[in-house]
């Protein structure tokens, strides 16, 4: 059921970033109108009731039914396209929301008991854009609520990928290289994590002061994972030393929901 659902809300995000393409106020072609209105057909024929029945009530899809229906007479004319974007954008995180409800439904759990509220909202929330970072995320947390591991470098390296995925996903290399104040790094190929950073907050409008925190704890975790990688591939006794290392891991864990929270606009909240 939610399967459709995550790739449906790929196809919404899709949409909307293609109608940066066109100028103007108002969408003239043809061809795009015809391809939102079959956006809104598969919407009613094959989401919604892979999702709900007509019978039940749930306030979001309410209100995802009404967008979609503003988006399919707009599709009859030539509509504006800030409107198409406005719509697009309620009804992808109306159905982030959605997904999120039939998640719970299903009692996420890990292996020593279900998930805490932020973590939940992080997980489904990637899981709607990038389904394998949603997968390493939740891995780490799994992993570290065990206390017998040989080793923490997997989970330390799940939780580098699944923040490395959704600064990519967010903030593509040639889209945060056109910035104006954009400088590259030595030794680096391309933009760091704190320069995406940067590049999402910026584009959203967040002041500079305001995405200070989110800058510095990604720049920890930078720091961080450095050092604990070149520790682990150097030390000569890996029992000594596994307590330390799960400590280090679970301050990296904490540093991740600091930026994911940010960057994903979900309110640490109980």
């Amino acid at each position: 059921m939610s399967r459709i659902l995550i790739s449906y809300i790929s196809e919404i995000d899709n949409a909307r970033k293609d109608l940066n393409r066109f100028k103007g106020k108002q969408l003239h072609s043809k061809k795009a109108r015809d391809g939102l209105r079959e956006l809104v057909e598969k919407y009613f024929n094959d989401v919604r009731p892979a999702v709900i029945s007509n019978r039940e009530q749930n306030e979001e899809m309410r209100k995802a039914d009404s967008d979609m229906q503003e988006m399919l007479v707009l599709c009859h004319k030539r509509g504006s396209i800030k409107r198409y974007k406005q719509l697009l954008t309620e009804v992808k995180n109306l159905l982030i929301l959605v997904d999120s409800q039939i998640i719970s439904s299903f009692s996420l759990q890990t292996n020593s008991g279900k998930l805490d509220s932020v973590d939940s909202q992080i997980i489904n929330t990637i899981q709607a854009m990038i389904p394998s970072a949603a997968l390493s995320f939740h891995q780490a947390i799994n992993d570290l609520r065990s206390d017998d591991r040989l080793s923490w470098r997997g989970p330390a390296t799940d939780l580098r990928e699944a923040l490395r995925e959704v600064l990519d996903h967010l903030a593509p290399d040639n889209e945060v290289k056109s910035m104006a104040d954009y400088k590259q790094d030595k030794d680096i190929s391309g933009p760091t994590m704190k320069q995406k950073v940067q590049f999402i907050l910026k584009n959203r409008g967040v002041p500079k002061a305001a995405s200070g925190s989110a800058v510095a704890a990604t720049n920890t975790i930078d720091e961080m994972l450095g050092t604990f990688v070149r520790f682990v591939y150097t030390r000569t006794n890996v029992s000594t030393h596994t307590p330390t290392d799960k400590n280090e891991v679970l301050r990296i864990l904490g540093l991740t929901r600091v930026v994911l929270c940010e960057l994903l606009e979900i309110r640490n909240e109980p």
